[in-house]
C-alpha cells in the first residue's frame, strides 16, 4: 500500500488546488524554512484523522483554511491510496458557514463517517500512535519524558488500554455481581420469613381441606344410603305396579265377558219384548212400560247403593290407612321422645360433668393459688434478702474503698455519670426514631383500612348477589315441585306401552338403524293449536316413523317374538300422502278456513310425508259454527277440538286433554331447570370471586394486624424507652447524691461497717430458713391443671354435639306432632263423610224397598191381565234382573279399572319422581370415591357437626396458602439457584480478571523486549556504540519506569539525560525506528528528525531510511544534504510572492550505475 498523491485546495499555505504525486521508496521534502514543507505532513494527518488540531499545528479548525483577502470559506485535502489493484480516494473538507464550522469526510467521492475513515486506516495497518508519523518535537518529547511516561508510551503501543478496559469491566461486573448477591441474600431472607408465615396458613388450609373432604365424603355416604332407600322404594312401587297391571288385565278380560253377556241378554230381552208386543194390548203395554221404568229406577237405586257402598269402603280404607299412618307417626314420635329424653339425659350428664370438672379445676386452682402465693411470697422475700445482702456487701466494699481512696471513688462515679449521660442521649435519639416508626405504621394502617373498606364493600355486594341467586334458585325449585304436583294430579303419566318401550330400547342401543320414534315427538306446535293437532292426528300421532319398510318389518317381528303388542309404522320410503280435495284447497284459498292443520305444525323437512299422511288435508276453523257451515266432503277440526269428518259425522263435547297440560308443564319445568343451570353458573362464578375477595380481605387484614402489632410493639418500646430515660436521669441524680454522701459520711464509716456485718449475718440465717420451706413445694401441679382443663374442653365439645342433636330431634318431634294433628283432622273428615254416605245409603235402601213393592204390585196386575204372556214376562223379568246384575258388574269392573289406572298412574309418577331423585343423587356421587364409614347415620351426623365446629374454630382460611407456599418455595429454590450461579459467575470473573492481568503483563513485556532488541541493533548500526532500555521492575512492569541508556562509541554507558544534543537525537531516533520495526506500517512520515544530527550521523540515518524504503513508503522532511542524497524522490517546496506554496518534484533513477534526474515543476495554479 502506498500514498500515490496528495491534492490540497486552500489548505494552510497551499492557497489554491495543488497535487503532489508521491512514489514508493524514500521521498525527501526539502525547501527553505517557512515554505510549507511540514504542511504536506499536516495534510496527510488532516485526512488520516489526527486526534487534535494541535497535532497538526493549528489552534482551531478555521486555521486550516488558507488566509487570503477576501477570506475563503472552505479547504480540502484528498489522498489517493493504492493497495494492489485497488485504489481509494480519501478526502476531508472544512467549511466555514460563519455561524459554525463543519468537517466532512469522503470515501471514494461519497460522504463517509469518521468511523469509516478509521476502519480503512486500520485495514492498512497505519498506526499513528506508534510513530508511523514522527513530527517536529517528538524527539525532544521522548528525551524529556519521565520513566513513567515512557512506560505509558509503550503501554499505548501495546494496546494496554484495551486490557485495562477489560479489567475495569471485569471489576464492574464483579461489583455488580456482589451487589446482586447481596440483594438476593436479602430477598432469600425475606422469602424464608414469608415461608415461615405461610407454613402456618398452609397447615390450617390443609386441616380445613381434610375436614371439608371428610364432611363431603360423609355427606356423599349419607346420600348413598338415601339412594339405597330410594331404590328399595322404587322396587316396592314397581312390584305394586306389576301386581296392579296383572289385576288390570284380569279386569279387562272380565269387562269383555260382561259386555258380551250384556249384549246377548239385551238381544234376548228384545226378542221377548217383540213376542209380548205381539201377544198383549195397550193396557199390557202400559203396565209393561211402568214395570220397565220401575225396573230401571230400581237398577239406578241399586247402582247408587253400590256406589255408596264403594264410597263407604273407600272412606273406611282411607280411615284405616290414615290411622295406620298416624300410628306410624306416633311410634316415630315416641321414638323421638325417647331419643329426646336420652339426649336430655346426656346433656344433663354433660352439664354435671362440666360442673364437676369446673369445680375440681376451681378447687385445684385455689389450692394451687395458695401454693403459688406462698411460693411467690417466699421468692419475693428471698429476692429481698439477696438484694439486701448484695446491698450490704456493696456498701461495705464501697465504704472500704472510700476509706482507702475516697478521691478515686468520686472520680469513678463521675465517669459513670458521664457514661449514663451518653446513654441518655442515645435513648433520646431512639425515642425520636420510634416516634417516626409509629407515625409510619399508623399511616400504613390507615391505608390498609381504606383498602379493607373498599374490598369489604365488594364482599358484601357479592354476598348479597349469592344470596339473591340462591333465593331465585329456591323459588324455581318450589315452582318445579308445584308443577310436579300438578303432573301427578293429571290422568296422564306420559308413560309408554311395552311395545313403544321396546322400540325406544332398540333406538337407544342402535340394533336397528333408521328408527326416529313416535311422530308426536318429531313435531312441535303452539299451545293454542294443541287440541286441534291432537284430535286431528289421533292414533296416527303415536305411529313409529322409520326410514324404510325393512326397518318396520324388523321391528314388527321383534314385537311378535316378544308378544309385546301391535304398533303402526310409517316407512318414509313408501308412505303416500293423500291428495288435497278441491273443496279444501278452495276454502283455504278463499280465506274461509284458517288453513290446513299441517301448516301449523313445525317439523324436519325429511318427515314431511309422514306429517302429510297424519293430517292429510284436514282444515282448521276457529269455531264450531263456522265449521258447520262448510262441513261435508272435507275433514275439519276446530281450535276447541271438534272434528267434522268428510262423511258428515261430528265428534265433540268437553275435552280434557291432559296430554297438552302434561307437555306444557314439562316444558315449563325444563325452562325452570335451564334457568337453574344458568343460576348455578352465576353462583359458581360469584362464589369463586367471593372466595378471591375473601382471600384478599384476609390478606389485607393480616397485613393490617401485623402493622398494628408493630405499632403496639413500637409504642411499648417507646414507653419503655421513656421509662429508661427517667431511670437514667434518676441514676445520674442518685450518683451525684452518693458522691455527696460519701464525702459527708466518711467520718462515720467504721460504725456503719460494724452494723452492716451484723445485718448480713442475720440475713443469711433467714435465707437458710426460706430454702427449707421452698423444698416442700411440689412443682408438678401445673401439669395436673392442664389435664383438668383438657378434660373440661372435651366435656364442653360433647355438650355442644349433644345440644345440636337435641335441636334436630325437637324439630323432628314438631314435624311428627304436626303430621299427627293433620291426620287426626283427616280421619275426622273421613268419618263425617262416612256418616253422611251411610245415611244416604239407608235412604237408598228404603227407596229400593218401596220400588220393589211397587214392582211386585205391577207384576201382579200384569199376571192377572195376561196369563198367556206371564211365562214370557217372567222370563223377561229374569233376563232384566240378570241384565241389572251384569250392568252393575260392568260398572263395578269399569270403576275398578279406573281406580287401577289411577293407582298405576300415581305409582308411576312416584316412581318417576323417585327415579329422578335417584338420578340426581347418582349424578352427584357417580365419580365420588366414597369410603365405607363403620358408623351409624346418627354418629355420622354428629361427626359432621363436630367437623363443622372444628372448621369454625380455625377462623378465616387462606385457601391460596398451599399454592402461595409452593410458589414462595419455588421462588426460594429459584433464588437459591440464582445465588449459587452468581457466586460461580463471580469466581469465574475473578479468574478471568487474573488471567487478563497476566496477559496484559506478558503483552507489555513482549513488546518491550522486542523494542529493546531492535533499539540495540539500530543504535549499533547508526553509531557503532551500545544502547538499551532499562525497566525498574519486570515483576510489576505496569507500575515501573523505563530509562534510555546509551554508550556512544569510545564512551561509557550513561543515561540519555547525560548525552550531548546530537547523541540524544541519535539515541531517540534509533528508539523510534525500533518502534517502527516492532509495529511496522506501510507508510512512514518523519518531519526534520535529523535537525540535531551531524553530517556523519545524518548520512547513517539516510542510509537506514533508504534501506527501510524497500519495505515501506518513507516520506521525510529534511534540511540535510547528507540525507537527501539517499532519496529516490525529492520534492522541493518554495513560496511565491503572495504566500502560496509551490512544489518542485524530482525523481532519482539509476541506470548502468549512474544517476539520472527526472525533474518536474508543479506550481500552484
Amino acid at each position: 500500500m502506498i500514498i500515490e498523491s496528495i491534492e490540497m485546495e486552500n489548505f494552510k499555505s497551499y492557497g489554491k488546488k495543488v497535487t503532489v504525486r508521491l512514489k514508493d521508496g524514500f521521498t525527501v521534502i526539502i525547501g527553505p524554512n517557512g515554505s510549507g514543507k511540514s504542511n504536506l505532513g499536516d495534510a496527510m494527518l488532516f485526512v488520516l484523522g489526527a486526534k487534535s488540531n494541535k497535532a497538526i499545528r493549528v489552534d482551531r479548525a478555521a486555521d486550516f483554511i488558507h488566509k487570503s483577502d477576501p477570506p475563503l470559506k472552505r479547504c480540502s485535502v484528498t489522498l489517493t491510496i493504492s493497495e494492489g489493484d485497488k485504489k481509494y480516494t480519501l478526502s476531508r473538507e472544512i467549511v466555514n458557514n460563519g455561524n459554525e464550522i463543519k468537517s466532512n469526510y469522503y470515501l471514494n467521492g461519497k460522504r463517509a463517517r469518521y468511523l469509516d475513515v478509521l476502519k480503512l486506516i486500520d485495514s492498512f495497518h497505519i498506526y499513528l500512535d506508534s510513530y508511523s508519523f514522527v513530527l517536529q518535537g517528538d524527539i525532544n518529547n521522548i528525551i524529556k519524558m519521565s520513566g513513567a511516561e515512557r512506560r505509558k508510551l509503550i503501554e499505548s503501543m501495546a494496546g494496554i488500554e484495551s486490557y485495562k478496559e477489560r479489567i475495569e469491566n471485569a471489576k464492574n461486573d464483579i461489583n455488580g455481581l456482589n451487589e446482586n448477591i447481596n440483594i438476593l441474600d436479602a430477598k432469600i431472607s425475606e422469602i424464608k420469613h414469608n415461608l415461615d408465615r405461610l407454613n402456618i396458613d398452609r397447615e390450617n388450609a390443609r386441616k380445613y381441606s381434610n375436614l371439608k373432604k371428610e364432611i363431603d365424603d360423609m355427606n356423599a355416604y349419607l346420600k348413598l344410603k338415601d339412594l339405597e332407600n330410594i331404590e328399595g322404594e322404587i322396587n316396592l312401587y314397581k312390584n305394586d305396579v306389576k301386581r296392579l297391571d296383572s289385576e288390570l288385565n284380569k279386569l279387562n278380560i272380565r269387562l269383555k265377558e260382561l259386555n258380551d253377556n250384556k249384549n246377548k241378554t239385551q238381544e234376548n230381552i228384545r226378542e221377548i219384548e217383540k213376542k209380548l208386543n205381539d201377544l198383549g194390548g195397550s193396557e199390557v203395554l202400559k203396565l209393561r212400560k211402568e214395570i220397565e221404568e220401575t225396573t230401571r229406577e230400581i237398577a239406578t237405586i241399586n247402582a247408587g247403593i253400590n256406589t255408596h257402598r264403594e264410597n263407604i269402603d273407600s272412606y273406611e280404607m282411607q280411615i284405616k290407612a290414615s290411622k295406620d299412618s298416624m300410628e306410624f307417626q306416633k311410634n316415630e314420635l315416641q321414638n323421638k321422645l325417647r331419643e329426646k329424653k336420652n339426649y336430655e339425659s346426656y346433656i344433663k350428664t354433660d352439664e354435671n360433668n362440666i360442673n364437676k370438672i369446673s369445680a375440681e379445676l376451681e378447687k385445684f386452682r385455689q389450692e394451687n393459688y395458695a401454693n403459688s402465693k406462698k411460693l411467690r411470697d417466699l421468692n419475693e422475700k428471698l429476692k429481698s434478702i439477696d438484694d439486701s445482702i448484695n446491698s450490704i456487701n456493696s456498701e461495705i466494699e464501697e465504704k472500704n474503698a472510700l476509706i482507702n481512696d475516697i478521691g478515686e471513688k468520686i472520680s469513678v462515679k463521675k465517669r459513670e455519670i458521664s457514661i449514663k449521660e451518653d446513654s441518655y442521649r442515645d435513648l433520646q435519639l431512639k425515642v425520636k426514631d420510634l416516634k417516626w416508626k409509629i407515625e409510619a405504621s399508623q399511616d400504613n394502617i390507615n391505608e390498609y383500612s381504606k383498602e379493607i373498606n373498599l374490598i369489604n364493600s365488594r364482599f358484601i355486594d357479592l354476598r348479597n348477589k349469592v344470596s339473591s341467586l340462591s333465593r331465585n334458585k329456591s323459588d324455581n325449585d318450589q315452582k318445579i315441585r308445584e308443577l310436579e304436583k300438578q303432573l301427578r294430579g293429571l290422568n296422564y303419566s306420559g308413560g309408554m306401552s311395552p311395545a313403544v318401550k321396546e322400540i325406544h330400547n332398540i333406538m337407544e342401543h342402535g340394533t336397528i338403524p333408521g328408527i326416529y320414534g313416535e311422530l308426536k315427538n318429531l313435531i312441535e306446535y303452539d299451545e293454542k293449536y294443541g287440541n286441534a293437532v291432537i284430535v286431528s292426528g289421533g292414533a296416527r300421532l303415536r305411529a313409529i316413523v322409520v326410514d324404510d319398510d325393512y326397518a318396520a318389518e324388523r321391528c314388527i317381528n321383534i314385537l311378535k317374538e316378544k308378544k309385546l303388542g301391535r304398533l303402526t309404522f310409517i316407512p318414509l320410503n313408501k308412505i303416500m300422502a293423500p291428495k288435497d280435495h278441491e273443496k279444501s284447497e278452495k276454502l283455504v284459498r278463499d280465506g274461509i278456513s284458517i288453513g290446513f292443520i299441517r301448516d301449523f305444525v313445525r317439523y324436519d323437512e325429511k318427515f314431511k310425508m309422514a306429517v302429510m299422511y297424519c293430517f292429510a288435508d284436514t282444515l282448521l276453523f276457529d269455531n264450531i259454527e263456522n265449521a258447520r257451515k262448510h262441513m261435508g266432503g272435507v275433514r275439519i277440526v276446530t281450535l276447541d277440538g271438534e272434528i267434522f269428518e268428510a262423511s258428515g259425522s261430528i265428534t265433540g263435547g268437553y275435552l280434557k286433554n291432559d296430554e297438552i297440560l302434561y307437555n306444557r308443564i314439562t316444558k315449563e319445568i325444563a325452562s325452570l331447570e335451564n334457568e337453574n343451570i344458568i343460576i348455578d353458573g352465576e353462583l359458581k362464578n360469584a362464589n369463586s370471586e367471593l372466595g378471591n375477595v375473601s382471600s384478599q380481605l384476609t390478606d389485607l387484614t393480616r397485613k393490617r394486624d401485623v402493622e398494628t402489632a408493630n405499632l403496639e410493639s413500637n409504642k411499648n418500646l417507646l414507653g419503655e424507652s421513656k421509662k429508661s430515660l427517667q431511670s437514667y436521669n434518676d441514676s445520674i441524680e442518685t450518683l451525684k447524691r452518693e458522691i455527696a454522701e460519701l464525702t459527708d459520711n466518711l467520718k462515720n464509716i467504721e460504725v456503719d461497717l460494724r452494723e452492716l456485718r451484723l445485718k448480713a449475718y442475720k440475713n443469711n440465717r433467714e435465707k437458710e430458713e426460706i430454702f427449707k420451706q421452698l423444698k416442700e413445694i411440689n412443682p408438678e401441679n401445673m401439669e395436673i391443671e392442664k389435664q383438668i382443663e383438657s378434660e373440661l374442653n372435651r366435656a364442653n365439645a360433647e355438650y355442644k354435639s349433644h345440644s345440636d342433636t337435641l335441636i334436630t330431634i325437637n324439630n323432628d318431634i314438631k314435624h311428627f306432632e304436626q303430621r299427627i294433628t293433620e291426620l287426626d283432622e283427616k280421619i275426622g273428615n273421613y268419618k263425617k263423610s262416612l256418616e253422611e254416605k251411610s245415611k244416604e245409603l239407608q235412604d237408598l235402601k228404603n227407596d229400593l224397598d218401596k220400588k220393589n213393592n211397587a214392582l211386585n204390585e205391577l207384576r201382579a196386575r200384569e199376571y192377572e191381565i195376561d196369563s198367556k204372556s206371564r211365562d214370557l214376562y217372567n222370563k223377561k223379568v229374569e233376563l232384566n234382573d240378570a241384565l241389572d246384575r251384569i250392568l252393575i258388574d260392568i260398572r263395578n269392573t269399569e270403576d275398578g279399572i279406573n281406580k287401577k289406572n289411577i293407582l298405576i298412574t300415581s305409582l308411576n309418577a312416584k316412581i318417576d319422581g323417585l327415579i329422578e331423585k335417584s338420578n340426581e343423587i347418582h349424578n352427584e356421587i357417580i365419580d365420588a370415591d366414597i369410603p365405607d364409614f363403620k358408623l351409624t347415620v346418627r354418629e355420622i351426623r354428629e361427626k359432621i357437626a363436630h367437623n363443622e365446629n372444628e372448621i369454625i374454630s380455625l377462623g378465616p382460611i387462606n385457601q391460596k396458602a398451599i399454592q402461595e407456599y409452593d410458589d414462595e418455595y419455588s421462588k426460594y429454590s429459584e433464588n437459591i439457584e440464582k445465588y449459587d450461579t452468581l457466586k460461580r459467575e463471580r469466581e469465574s470473573l475473578i479468574d478471568m480478571q487474573n488471567k487478563i492481568i497476566e496477559e496484559e503483563k506478558k503483552t507489555f513485556l513482549d513488546l518491550f523486549d522486542g523494542i529493546n532488541k531492535n533499539f540495540k541493533e539500530i543504535y549499533y548500526r547508526l553509531t557503532g556504540g551500545e544502547a538499551t532500555l532499562e525497566i525498574t521492575s519486570r515483576d510489576d512492569p505496569l507500575n515501573s519506569e523505563i530509562y534510555i541508556k546509551a554508550m556512544p562509541k569510545g564512551k561509557y554507558m550513561i543515561k540519555i539525560d547525560a548525552l550531548s544534543g546530537g547523541e540524544k537525537s541519535v539515541a531517540v531516533l534509533a528508539l523510534i525506528l525500533a518502534f517502527q520495526n516492532e509495529k511496522p506500517s506501510p507508510v512512514y512520515y518523519l518531519d526534520e528528525v535529523d535537525m540535531f544530527l551531524d553530517g556523519y550521523n545524518a548520512e547513517q540515518v539516510g542510509k537506514l531510511f533508504r534501506e527501510n524504503s524497500k519495505k515501506a513508503q518513507v516520506i521525510m522532511v529534511s534540511l540535510k544534504k547528507a540525507v537527501s542524497k539517499f532519496a529516490t524522490n525529492i520534492i522541493g517546496v518554495t513560496t511565491d510572492g503572495h504566500g502560496n506554496t509551490k512544489i518542485v518534484e524530482k525523481y532519482m533513477e539509476e541506470d548502468d550505475g549512474e544517476k539520472r534526474d527526472s525533474q518536474g515543476d508543479n506550481k500552484a495554479r
